[in-house]
C-alpha cells in the first residue's frame, strides 16, 4: 500500500512538473529537443502519444539536394495534424559528415523572416531556429508552417536538417499532444 502511494505521488508531481513547462515555455522550447544527434524530441515535455502517429507529418520545405556554398535558400517548415490548435516547432542545420572535425556543429546560418521565428543557441554552441508566442498560433485546423532563411556555409560537408514539431490540442496541458519529427540532408554543389 506504502509503495503504491509513493508511486501515485510521484507520477503526480512529474505530472505537476511536466504541467508547468508546457505552460512556461510558449516563447521557446529548451534548446536541443530536434531529435538529432542524440537529443530528446519535444516528447520528452508533451505526452501521451507515440511520436509521428496518427498520420501527421513535419516537413522541410525548399531545401535543394545539393546546396550552393554561401548561398541563401528560403525554406519552410510545415506541420500537418488534425485538429491542431496551437503549434511549435524546432530546427537546427548541422554538419554531418563524422570524419568533418565539426561534425554536429551548426551549419550555416538560419535567419527568420518574421516575427514567428527566432533562433536561441544551445549550452552546445548549435543555433536552433524555433517558434515565437507569435508563431504558435494556427491560421488552419489542420495544418501551419513557419518560414525563415537558410544561408548554407561557406565551405564543410554535408549538413542534416533535424526538425521536431508539436500539434497541442489547446488544453495548457502537455496530455495528448502530437510530437512529430524529420530529417533532410542536403549536399554541397560539386565546385
Amino acid at each position: 500500500m506504502t509503495i503504491r502511494i509513493l508511486g501515485t505521488a510521484v507520477v503526480a508531481i512529474a505530472m505537476a512538473g511536466a504541467t508547468t513547462a508546457s505552460i512556461s515555455n510558449p516563447e521557446k522550447p529548451p534548446p536541443g529537443h530536434t531529435a538529432g544527434f542524440g537529443e530528446p524530441s519535444c516528447i520528452s515535455c508533451h505526452l501521451g502519444n507515440d511520436v509521428n502517429a496518427f498520420d501527421g507529418s513535419v516537413t522541410i520545405e525548399g531545401l535543394p539536394d545539393r546546396f550552393v556554398r554561401g548561398k541563401h535558400y528560403p525554406i519552410t517548415v510545415e506541420l500537418k495534424a488534425e485538429e491542431t490548435e496551437v503549434a511549435g516547432f524546432q530546427i537546427t542545420a548541422r554538419f554531418n559528415e563524422p570524419n568533418d572535425q565539426r561534425f554536429g556543429e551548426s551549419a550555416g546560418e538560419i535567419h527568420p523572416i518574421n516575427s514567428r521565428v527566432t533562433n536561441t543557441i544551445g549550452d552546445n554552441g548549435v543555433s536552433y531556429a524555433h517558434h515565437t508566442p507569435q508563431g504558435l498560433i494556427n491560421s488552419s485546423r489542420d495544418s501551419i508552417s513557419w518560414s525563415m532563411e537558410w544561408i548554407a556555409p561557406s565551405k564543410g560537408s554535408s549538413v542534416v536538417f533535424h526538425v521536431a514539431a508539436n500539434s497541442g490540442n489547446g488544453d495548457n496541458s502537455p496530455l495528448s499532444d502530437l510530437v512529430y519529427t524529420s530529417n533532410e540532408v542536403t549536399h554541397p554543389s560539386p565546385r
